[in-house]
Order: structure tokens, then sequence, then C-alpha cells
């Protein structure tokens, strides 16, 4: 799906999308979904579990799925210790080159050329990530189209009843720009315009859920992932940000979830974990709330 703009715009738009599912497979080096039964082993069982110590990087949209998954990851004998690290994605990748951790799951790369075959650093696509947009539940709109969408989240639109919506000021909540929900977002849809100025920081992907909650006048954004009670989802374009959408590609504001190393994983538990995830298996946990992998 792609919006209705100009082709200009749709350009400076879409440089994240370089990184798209199609040319994932070609310039990606990827474990693929048939790597599922990879040559990664779990340790054999033994009268004393071994315990292993597992680091991963993770940016604030991808972090409820990493720890689900986490949580799920069948390794036999063996207890994990997981240190799963939420950082966004600049700092991510800082701390990967220093080699503070080995891997990164993240939702957004600053310059996807870093993961082209000659671009130093090794990444597999594990999942879809979907932005959702959210409103108080006594907003009355049900469904946005992406020039109306546009207009509210740069602050173009300052009264609900502009859009056939109550006679009430609109508020907008927004994430910080280092953040792969915003970047996602502005490379997806706002272009080269930003965020309204008049827009509430929300520090954390929970505290937009928190001001939405309490302002029937906002709208904000957050990855599927922390979609909860208390707030109601916006349609865009026709099409609800459900797993099924993010999966088959309907929804448009959704980007690949990335596990981005320095090198390939050895035949380690980071191997199996990342192998396991684009399995079946870890691929039906990663429908709860986010995309499947598209089918090859």
């Amino acid at each position: 799906m792609t919006f209705d703009q100009p082709h200009s715009q749709m350009k400076s738009m879409s440089a994240f999308l370089t990184v798209s599912w199609r040319s994932a497979r070609r310039t990606l080096v990827a474990l693929s979904l048939a790597l599922a039964g990879c040559r990664a082993t779990l340790p054999a069982a033994s009268p004393t579990p071994e315990v292993v110590s597992l680091r991963l990087l993770v940016d604030g949209a991808s972090a409820p799925l990493l720890r689900d998954l986490a949580r799920s990851f069948p390794v036999g004998n063996a207890i994990v210790v997981w240190d799963i690290v939420p950082l966004e994605p600049r700092r991510a990748l800082v701390e990967l080159a220093r080699g503070e951790s080995p891997f990164a799951v993240l939702s957004y790369l600053p310059d996807p050329r870093l993961v082209a075959e000659d671009g130093g650093l090794w990444a597999t696509p594990l999942a879809q990530l979907g932005i959702a947009l959210i409103v108080h539940p006594t907003n009355t709109l049900s469904n946005l189209t992406a020039a109306q969408a546009r207009a509210l989240l740069r602050g173009q639109v300052r009264n609900w009843a502009e859009l056939g919506g109550a006679d009430r000021p609109v508020q907008v909540v927004a994430r910080p720009a280092e953040s792969s929900e915003s970047a996602i977002l502005q490379a997806l849809l706002l272009g080269d315009q930003p965020i309204a100025r008049t827009a509430r920081l929300a520090p954390t992907s929970q505290s937009v859920l928190d001001l939405v909650r309490a302002d029937p006048n906002s709208i904000g954004y957050v990855s599927t992932g922390y979609v909860g009670e208390g707030v109601r989802l916006l349609a865009l374009e026709g099409i609800l940000p459900t797993a099924e959408a993010l999966t088959a590609g309907t929804y448009a504001l959704r980007a690949p979830i990335l596990a981005v190393g320095n090198a390939e994983p050895a035949d380690d538990l980071y191997r199996a974990f990342f192998a396991w995830i684009q399995s079946p298996e870890g691929q039906r946990l990663v429908r709860r709330a986010y995309g499947a992998l598209p089918t090859q």
C-alpha cells in the first residue's frame, strides 16, 4: 500500500523503505525461514543445567515482542539469563560498534546501507512492526485518510470538528524524534514536515498510552505491541493495524524488525534463538501483536 502523494515527496519519505522485504532477500545476509532447522544446537540435557547469559539490545518499539519471545524460547536443559537492554536505534548501533553487545533487534535503521552486502553489518528479518494511531475511546472518528493523519500530526488540523468529529481542540502526543516510532512515522507519513510544535512529548510508549487515556482530545502513536485497554485504534485508509494486516502488507505504517550484528552468529544460542523466531512456532507468537514474516 502506498500513500497518494507527489512523487518528489514520496522519494524524500521513503529512504527507510530501501530495507524492504523484497530488497531484504537480496541484500541482507539472512538466516531465512528455511533456517529454522539450522546447525545451531541447544545444550544437551545433563544432570546440572548449563547457565547461559545472552545480551541483546532492543529498541522501544520492538521490546514487548522480544521480551515475550525470550520468555517462550525453548532451551532444553539450559537456563538462559537474559540481559535485554532497551536503547533507541542510534545508541544501539554505537554500542554494537563498541562491541558492548553482539546483537541488537531494531525496527529502524538510520542508514539502511549499513546492512547492504558491503555495509558491514549482518542482519536478518524477524517480524513486522506496525505503528498504531490511537485516540481516546470517546473520540467518534474511526478512520483517517493518509492526508488527514498527516494534517493532524503536523498540527495543521486544530479541531476534531474539521474532520467530522466533536468540537474539541486536537492534542498530539508524540515520541522523541530519536525513537523508532517517530523515525518510522516521519519516513512513511510526515515526509520533510515536522510533528506539531504543540505536541506533548512522551518519553516512553507507556506514557503515550497514559496521556491518550487521560485526554479525550488527544491522538498519539505507538508500536502495536503496546496497544491496550483505555485507547482506541484508528484505521488508516480503512485498514486497522492488526497482525493479519501487517503480515499481509496491507497496513501502510509498518517496518521490518531486524536482528543486527557485527557478524553472523556462530552455531550458538543466538543463532538458535533467531532461527526459532523465524520458525512456524516463533511466528505464531509474533502474530499476537506484530506482523509475521512475508511468505517466500
